[in-house]
């Protein structure tokens, strides 16, 4: 009998809920219904478990896949994982997670975080905070609501 470590048995991806990082009405105000926004997490989720089973399997890490989508059907990810995920899974994983079809969306920017582990990971208890929107609201000089944050990004700033 040989032992392999956790990782290795361990489901590479798996999902522990979902976060709106907008509020309720202002999703609704931006995304034709629950069904699409159910529809495209679907599809992340699918992409995610997909291009992780390829993987080598890693180190088990908590954290969040946090998206946004912009009304031209432009879309960023985000991986928010400690301890962060090398290079190697990251870069292939966001590929993967942006090349998916995302739902439409009326105007501004969607944005939503999917709790996720891998590996075995626990569940993360904090919210959301991927580095870059640290660097962003830095150079903003002043606090941004999550929607401005993405936009700001989007556009390079």
């Amino acid at each position: 009998m040989s032992w392999t470590g956790s990782a290795a048995g361990a489901a590479p991806y798996a999902v522990n809920s979902i976060m709106l990082l907008q509020p309720q009405e202002a999703m609704e105000q931006r995304v034709d219904g629950a069904e699409a926004l159910a529809g495209y997490i679907k599809a992340l989720n699918a992409a995610a478990q997909e291009q992780l089973q390829r993987a080598a399997p890693g180190a088990p890490a908590s954290g969040y896949v946090v998206v946004a989508v912009r009304a031209d059907g432009a879309r960023k990810v985000w991986l928010d994982y400690t301890p962060a995920l090398p290079a190697a899974v990251e870069g292939p994983l966001r590929a993967a997670l942006e090349r998916v079809a995302p739902m439409p969306v009326r105007e501004g920017a969607a944005v939503f975080a999917i709790n996720a582990s891998l590996w075995g990971g626990a569940s993360a208890s904090d919210g959301p905070s991927p580095a870059q929107w640290h660097q962003a609201a830095a150079r903003a000089g002043r606090p941004l609501e999550v929607e401005e944050l993405v936009l700001r990004l989007f556009d390079g700033r």
